[in-house]
């Protein structure tokens, strides 16, 4: 078996993780390279069949290649290499060139593709995801001149899968056609870039997948953990925001007063800039026990950015603090975006009443943008599985599009909506070893065989997630 590893963004990895793969099948594995390749600590510097074939023989693995000026190893001669590919059960070779940047078109003579050759691997690096192309480019001309693109432009999947195929795919399948070639994406470590690495893998438009999906639940942020906060924290809760809350008193910040809560923190108002979660999806609610407090707290927020500021106080308290924030140097347009006296005008008295005046507006105010139903224990989850995410959705149904629940062979991680849709789904979710689609209709008599009453219909797209 002969493997040439080409592309850019993690070819090295790529060889060490076949050579890993095949030593473990106990086969024989050389490694070397058509180029250059950096010169590791076993590495052995010779052109000598008999110090290769004694190596192969007492470890089951040999990586070698010639002297070069650079600091790393040059390509075997060619007549050498063929005897090695005799007596070694696997040759890697690394045969393309990037100069360790995720992004690469390659150039005329681009990849070095030894004669005899079973499969070629092309790595494209997803370290380049959301960086501008000047930054991360190894023949960025030629990648300009692919994509049609500027420097500035940000990397998104839709261009690594345009450089792989146009670059590497189409061309290699053209001139060698018996040869097994693939895409085998490099650099993959968050959910997002283990979805956009499967549909790199089984070439499917990586256009089907929306940024906006991997955005995380909402947060809100609450500055105050009396009697309003403890209402709020539970209809939060069971609204899907993930919650903090922030108190300078020990006895109110604590888990037996809020055990609702996700984070709390004890700390002075006027220090809170060191517990305040990043993001922009962020929702800040002020109930703190003073009109002092309050005013520091979002003054603190109105230098972060926020999708919601609201501020608890009567119009004279509201019109008081709004003049003083002036005074401060904040401008009409940011006092103008905190929502004060906070909550929707519903007559509210009691601390119950006013979490639902509150909770109301944050609901008006986070469903006029994109809804993320995506927790922080899926964002973050390393486990493998198959990924279930709704891509299109019509009529009443439970969850929006976007939606993620994580079939694991422990349980699931997330939620599309519950119930026997999610039931049905899990149990197909077994079965699926590709990317594929399924449409399951809640309406009339489809409804009843799923033991739905809502209406409507769900289209679940299934991802394997894999390391």
């Amino acid at each position: 078996m002969i493997i040439a590893v080409v592309g850019s963004g993690g070819k090295t990895t790529r060889i060490h993780n076949l050579a890993e793969e095949y030593i473990k099948q106990e086969k024989t594995v050389f490694v070397t390279t058509t180029t250059h390749m950096l010169k590791e600590e076993d590495t052995l510097i010779t052109d000598s069949l008999d110090v290769i074939q004694r190596e192969l023989e007492t470890k089951g693995y040999c990586m070698a290649g010639t002297c070069t000026s650079n600091g790393k190893i040059g390509p075997l001669p060619e007549k050498l290499l063929k005897e090695v590919n005799q007596i070694a059960d696997v040759v890697l070779i690394e045969a393309d060139g990037s100069k360790g940047l995720p992004i690469k078109f390659p150039g005329e003579n681009e990849p070095v593709i030894p004669e005899e050759i079973d499969e070629i691997h092309v790595v494209t690096g997803l370290s380049a995801l959301d960086k501008m192309f000047g930054k991360v480019s190894h023949r960025l001309s030629l990648v300009k001149e692919c994509l049609k693109i500027s420097e500035e432009t940000l990397v998104e999947p839709k261009h690594l899968q345009q450089l792989a195929m146009e670059g590497y795919v189409k061309p290699l399948r053209k001139k060698y056609p018996e040869v097994k070639v693939k895409i085998c994406p490099g650099q993959v470590n968050t959910l997002y870039e283990k979805i956009v690495a499967e549909f790199l893998r089984e070439e499917k438009d990586v256009s089907v997948i929306q940024k906006e999906w991997f955005q995380l639940q909402p947060q809100l942020i609450i500055f105050g953990g009396g009697h309003v906060s403890g209402k709020l924290l539970k209809l939060a809760k069971f609204l899907g925001f993930y919650t903090v809350v922030i108190d300078d008193r020990e006895e109110f910040a604590n888990i037996l007063n809020l055990p609702e809560a996700d984070e709390i923190y004890c700390c002075e108002f006027d220090q809170v800039e060191n517990v305040l979660p990043y993001g922009d999806w962020n929702y800040y609610v002020v109930v703190t026990r003073g009109h002092a407090a309050d005013r520091i707290c979002v003054e603190k927020v109105l230098n972060r950015s926020y999708e919601y500021l609201g501020m608890i106080g009567s119009k004279k308290k509201v019109t008081t603090t709004f003049e003083a924030l002036k005074k401060d140097g904040f401008s009409q347009e940011q006092i103008k975006t905190i929502h004060a006296p906070i909550g929707l005008k519903i007559g509210a008295r009691t601390p119950e009443e006013i979490a639902v005046s509150i909770a109301a507006e944050l609901i008006q105010c986070k469903n006029l943008g994109t809804i993320s139903t995506m927790t922080k224990e899926l964002l973050e989850t390393d486990q493998n599985g198959l990924l279930c995410v709704i891509t299109n959705k019509s009529g009443s149904s439970p969850r929006g599009v976007g939606s993620m629940m994580l079939v694991t062979s422990d349980g699931i991680i997330g939620s599309i909506g519950g119930g026997i849709l999610e039931k049905t789904v899990i149990e197909e979710a077994k079965s699926k070893k590709t990317i594929c689609k399924e449409t399951y209709d809640l309406s009339n008599s489809e409804s009843a065989k799923l033991g739905m009453i809502c209406g409507g219909k769900n289209e679940i797209l299934f991802i394997p997630i894999h390391e």
